[in-house]
């Protein structure tokens, strides 16, 4: 039977922490240790961008969904009413944002770690903007 649970934050780093240990937990059980891990961190890489980018210093609320759902993963969505994402942004933050030489202090990449840190973590990654609603649906599945 799935286990489902949904959080409304305002945009503050700080109450993202109690959210994502609570999604943490949801998923424990049904993906593991490195997959409640991983979707700890795709959520608060999520949030932040969320508030850094989508809301900046206005700010506004933040709605988390989760559903846990055993034998088959977890389903994320984070909606916000702020900023879009920008129509490439999600397009370009495969695995090769990572691929930089860390000698060079140039090379590294100056945005987009966020977005490229979720994509590489969660099995599919979702996003769509319609009517001031922006929604960012993350899934991990069961792995072996």
């Amino acid at each position: 039977m799935a286990n489902s649970a949904t959080w409304i934050i305002n945009s503050d780093l700080q109450a993202m922490t109690p959210v994502a240990q609570a999604v943490r937990e949801l998923a424990l059980p049904v993906i593991g240790d490195e997959g409640a891990g991983d979707l700890e961190l795709a959520i608060v890489e999520a949030i932040s961008n969320v508030i850094r980018h989508g809301y900046g210093p206005v700010g506004g609320p933040v709605k988390v969904e989760a559903e846990a759902v055993p034998g088959d993963g977890v389903t994320i969505r984070v909606h916000d009413w702020g900023r879009p994402i920008p129509g490439d942004a999600l397009a370009g933050a495969g695995l090769s944002r990572f691929d930089f030489d860390p000698d060079d202090l140039d090379a590294i990449p100056s945005g987009g770690m966020g977005l490229s840190l979720i994509t590489a973590v969660m099995d599919d990654v979702a996003y769509r903007s319609d009517g001031g609603q922006n929604v960012l649906t993350l899934r991990r599945g069961l792995r072996d």
